[in-house]
């Protein structure tokens, strides 16, 4: 299971998004011996799932290949036990709807507000990954616009990648592209700053350039058009 099963791209995304996991010595199982005692069979290994808060979905004993552990971890993640209730449910479709709706309109502060806000809501819903869908390509949007400010840049168009870098420090704020975004908006500023020098290939602008090196690294297409830059 652990050479051939676990680490499979198929399986590892689920867990990774979906699971707590949690490995248990099954000579010295100590609080998981109860859970363990519920699992129907006795070859190893058994795989057990609970709730946040320990209540007993299911487990299996003996081995498992990628389809059928699969199979498992989708069937647990349906259980009754994880679903958040009715009432939860509807107020969570239609936050999903209007979710839709602002990632239609470029709204991507309040898609990401939505992500955040289903975060405090135990339980599983279809609701919510519609929302965490909005959410990864709201992300996905913000990183295409990080490389269209740089390809901005190379055309010496800094100014606009300004316009565009200043907006996403905003947008993705709190967010995993924040620290790209202010990279990127260090970055583009700079190569403004370049373009407005006497010299475009003097000391001034290879200085600016050596610091979006140094400094940008969350940034790497901005790095590399520096890079690029100083071996002019």
């Amino acid at each position: 299971m652990e050479s051939r099963v676990l680490p499979s791209a198929e399986v590892s995304a689920i867990l990774a998004a979906k699971f707590v996991c949690v490995k248990v010595d099954c000579d010295n199982p100590g609080p998981a011996a109860q859970m363990m005692s519920q699992v129907k069979g006795n070859v190893l290994p058994f795989f057990i799932y609970v709730t946040p808060d320990g209540k007993f979905i299911t487990g299996t004993s003996g081995f498992r290949d990628a389809a059928a552990f699969k199979a498992d971890l989708e069937g647990v993640l349906k259980h009754d036990l994880l679903r958040v209730p009715p009432e939860a449910e509807k107020k969570l479709a239609k936050m999903a709807e209007q979710a839709a709706k602002d990632f239609e309109a470029k709204k991507f502060t309040a898609v990401i507000k939505a992500a955040k806000d289903v975060e405090a809501i135990r339980g599983t819903s279809e609701s919510k990954d519609k929302i965490q869908e909005l959410l990864a390509k709201t992300l996905e949007g913000g990183r295409e616009r990080i490389q269209e400010a740089a390809g901005l840049c190379k055309d010496g168009k800094a100014e606009e990648a300004v316009t565009i870098t200043s907006a996403l420090t905003k947008d993705f704020k709190g967010t995993e592209l924040e620290r790209a975004a202010a990279a990127a908006h260090k970055a583009a500023e700079r190569f403004k700053s370049a373009a407005k020098e006497s010299e475009p290939a003097g000391k001034g602008a290879k200085r600016l350039y050596e610091l979006i090196v140094k400094e940008c690294k969350d940034a790497p297409a901005f790095v590399e058009l520096a890079e690029a830059k100083l071996k002019e």
